[in-house]
């Protein structure tokens, strides 16, 4: 946490924020302060951030927020999302720091990211609203230009990185420039050349299209090479797929209804097991343990000694709890009666538990690998949409990917040689171009200090009649030596020309005659390497399904192997289970036939007949406490009758006393209903 810190301080002291914190006026920030502090990052990266929070209220602040992690693609912790929003819109210290670190070590990515994502983002439609045809004509056009918009962009990144410069390309264009004069200046010598020449347009449209035929046979010689390759590429689909479907078939056949219902038991059991045991196990010890946590943090805050007093009544705790195992352990290993005997099925308990906790293991190994499995698939599917999103093209696989890698391979060979050899063309060329420009501005110096000279000697503009005269007299001798030499030169050419094509025939001769074999020989390794690789592409093929046929045995004998294993323990701890129910049927059978009294004592038949004995007198004791009981309740209720009446004639006394002590009488009812007068 210190070092993360230690990088948000010194990022947020340079520009463009200048805050001038060090580390402790940093972390007594307050939580409106830090929050601040993150929206001033976001408005960094998008300028529609660059606000004041406490002007905006907090349901908003967390939205617009929140949205803006999840356009940069921030992944908080996946354990408690709700605290993270709650520490976010609070403006939590362990919430915001992970998020400052993680926004100012990416700064131009996500500014990128953010720009992209205003123009990429789509606009959520309902679908109610997107039945109307002129609506849903927008969309589509809206979609077209968001794919305009990602191709343009993806043009222009690939200019910017593509390592040329603006000097660079002038430089080319230049260059191409004065290479294309060039060769318009080689035309117009060619054209005046072949103007003398008979049947020159004949001669010209003959080359024209003999080039245009060597371009088409190019391009059809390439579209050839591409035919084979894709049907190759089809051919070893093909054998694959057949490969797939027939280790598919030999899968199948084996299959049967009650495998693939034992199969579809397996995984409800598993299931089931997943669902009603542990999963509530879980639940139930997470509960515990925050209702643990939630009473510890209800208490006071306890000093140094009370946690050391603590430790040692733990520890007093252990120590006691395993001395009454130690004991209880010696007491069962002592105790030989038969109910001891019971006791020892501890042991089976405990391969009970044993196989329940690597049941429990299994099930959290198996919610792992689901999980694991589920984030790899999700990646691939990910991975997929990138992949037709930036390609529109399959994903190559096996020997596809393998010929396409190298196919890269040679194509980056190739790319890196040219690139070498255009460097050092353009290497050159500077050196050259700069040598030009030395001699150039060496001869200007020259110029001006002849010039100046001739003014010293008063003689200006004498070099340059000098010139004009040299070149006037250099072009009369050219000229006269031209109209002498005509005939000469074209001659001399013809017998020049006759001879270097003796020359280039009789050195050639030998070369073609060694080329002719070895054509032969190549030709003839052509055909091999042909047969050679057809036969290689069918024997790999057969070895490709042979192991895949193999593996697939393998696995099936594994799957019976666990099975077995799994029968096996079964079948032994039942085994165990009936030997010891045997065990205990002998002796019992021993004990009763026994002719000492004390054995057949010590019988669990005895026993449970004496038991029941004992059951049977008690109940006839409850049987006759109960008679005696419902005799009592009779005489009972009818004891507690008369008193009632006691009870009522006593109030009915009391009454007619305090009626004459008042002077007055008391009207009252006999048992009979009559009403009476007392006085």
């Amino acid at each position: 946490m210190s070092e993360e810190i230690k990088f948000i301080v010194g990022e947020l002291n340079k520009e463009p924020y200048n805050r001038n914190y060090n580390l402790i006026s940093f972390d007594s920030l307050s939580g409106e302060s830090l929050l601040q502090v993150l929206n001033d990052v976001f408005a960094e990266i998008d300028e529609k951030n660059r606000l004041d929070i406490r002007e905006e209220e907090p349901e908003q602040m967390a939205v617009r927020m929140l949205g803006m992690l999840r356009i940069l693609k921030y992944k908080p912790p996946d354990d408690n999302m709700s605290a993270f929003r709650q520490g976010l819109v609070s403006g939590n210290k362990h919430v915001i720091y992970p998020i400052l670190s993680w926004l100012l070590q990416r700064m131009n990515e996500l500014k990128k990211r953010a720009y992209l994502a205003k123009y990429l983002v789509k606009v959520d439609i309902p679908a109610e609203i997107l039945g109307d045809a002129d609506v849903a004509d927008i969309h589509m056009k809206y979609e077209e230009l968001l794919e305009r918009f990602k191709q343009v962009h993806r043009e222009c990144e690939a200019l910017r990185t593509s390592g040329f410069s603006t000097a660079e390309l002038r430089r080319d264009i230049s260059a191409m420039e004065e290479e294309r004069d060039l060769v318009l200046r080689r035309i117009d010598r060619m054209k005046q050349k072949v103007e003398g020449t008979p049947n020159s347009e004949v001669m010209l449209a003959a080359a024209r299209t003999l080039r245009q035929e060597r371009e088409k046979k190019k391009e059809l010689a390439t579209q050839e090479s591409d035919l084979k390759a894709a049907i190759q590429l089809a051919e070893q689909r093909i054998v694959r797929l057949q490969t797939q479907l027939k280790d598919i078939r030999k899968a199948g056949m084996g299959t049967t209804p009650e495998g693939l219902l034992q199969r579809l038991e397996e995984d409800v059991n598993v299931n089931t097991y997943i669902a009603k045991e542990k999963l509530p196990k879980e639940l139930s010890a997470k509960q515990r343990r925050l209702s643990t946590l939630q009473r510890v943090a209800a208490q006071p805050a306890m000093g140094q000694q009370e946690i050391d007093s603590v430790n040692k009544q733990i520890r007093a705790l252990t120590a006691e709890i395993n001395n009454l195992n130690e004991a209880r352990m010696k007491e069962v290993e002592e105790d030989e009666s038969p109910e001891s005997k019971v006791g020892k099925l501890s042991f089976f308990r405990q391969n009970a538990a044993i196989i329940a906790r690597k049941k429990e293991q299994t099930a959290e190994r198996l919610n792992d690998l689901r999980g694991e499995l589920n984030t790899l698939q999700e990646d691939m599917r990910e991975k997929q949409e990138q992949l037709k999103q930036f390609s529109g093209e399959q994903i190559l696989r096996g020997e596809e990917f393998k010929r396409y890698v190298n196919k890269l391979r040679g194509k980056s060979s190739v790319y890196k040689m040219k690139r070498a050899e255009l460097s050092e063309l353009r290497a050159e060329y500077g050196i050259l171009s700069r040598t030009q420009e030395i001699l150039q501005a060496k001869d200007a110096q020259i110029l001006e200090q002849l010039n100046a000279m001739e003014v010293q000697m008063g003689v200006a503009g004498f070099r340059e009649a000098q010139e004009t005269m040299e070149k006037v007299s250099s072009m009369k001798a050219e000229v006269d030596e031209r109209k002498g030499q005509t005939l000469e030169e074209m001659s001399g050419m013809v017998m020049e020309l006759n001879h270097k094509i003796a020359e280039r025939k009789a050195r050639l001769a030998p070369i073609i005659k060694e080329l002719r074999p070895m054509r032969q020989r190549m030709q003839d390794l052509t055909v091999d390497y042909n047969e050679k690789k057809h036969s290689y592409d069918s024997v790999a093929a057969g070895l490709d399904s042979n192991m895949a046929k193999l593996e697939q045995e393998v696995k099936s004998l594994r799957d019976e192997i666990v099975k077995s294993e799994r029968n096996y323990h079964l079948l032994e701890a039942e085994k165990e289970i009936l030997s010891y129910k045997q065990q205990q049927a002998s002796d019992e059978i021993k004990l009763y036939l026994s002719n000492d009294p004390q054995d057949k004592k010590k019988s669990l038949r005895e026993q449970l007949m004496t038991y029941i004995s004992e059951q049977e007198k008690m109940g006839r004791i409850l049987r006759e406490e109960q008679k005696s009981a419902k005799d009592q309740l009779q005489s009972s209720k009818k004891q507690l009758g008369m008193w009632q009446d006691v009870v009522k004639l006593l109030e009915v006394k009391k009454k007619c006393l305090e009626a004459a002590r008042n002077g007055g009488g008391l009207v009252t009812r006999n048992s009979g209903g009559e009403a009476l007068v007392l006085t």
